[in-house]
């Protein structure tokens, strides 16, 4: 038995075209990402008074569009398990979800913050089966578990955020040094 749908494959952003969509669906994804944008941004200015709003946004908005390209790049097969398998076959180069948060990482640090911190999170580190990582975002000089997770991984590019503290993964830090 073989099952099929019809569903997007993939995540909409800003400049990645119609992907065989109405306009009226273009218009509605574009104001479902504005909104993904300023939810992110808020939760972001949340962190500390001391947080620019402007790198809130930048952070928000690149976090969000990136996942999204990143999935174009990695000729991302969902759900996100199983294009791990692909890549455990040799049929794929990337899409782990240490390669989302390293060129997530990337993609971040060019906007060459101030008052926001990255931080590679990883979880079960060691773990062939159950390893996971991420990038943290919290505000300059604040402690790591009060940050806000940034997966991409998760939802096969459809940024998933959440503070570490409340996260199911039990997040800590990968030291520079490692990355």
């Amino acid at each position: 038995m073989v099952v099929s749908g019809c569903a997007k494959t993939k995540v909409y952003y800003p400049g990645n075209g119609s992907f065989n969509a109405t306009a009226s669906d273009i218009q509605a994804d574009a104001q479902i990402y504005r909104e993904k944008v300023k939810q992110l941004e808020q939760v972001l200015v949340a962190l500390s008074e001391t947080v620019d709003k402007t790198e809130a946004m930048m952070v928000a908005e690149t976090a969000l569009r990136e996942s999204a390209v990143l999935a174009e790049e990695y000729q991302l097969v969902r759900p996100a398990v199983a294009h791990n398998l692909l890549i455990a076959l040799g049929l794929k180069d990337r899409g782990l979800c240490y390669h989302w948060t390293e060129d997530l990482m990337k993609r971040l640090q060019a906007l060459d913050l101030k008052s926001l911190q990255l931080y590679w999170g990883v979880a079960h580190r060691g773990s062939e089966l159950r390893e996971h990582n991420c990038v943290v975002v919290s505000a300059k000089e604040q402690d790591f578990s009060k940050g806000i997770v940034l997966d991409p991984w998760r939802n096969s590019g459809n940024l998933f955020w959440a503070r570490v503290t409340k996260d199911d993964y039990p997040w800590k830090v990968l030291p520079p040094s490692d990355w």
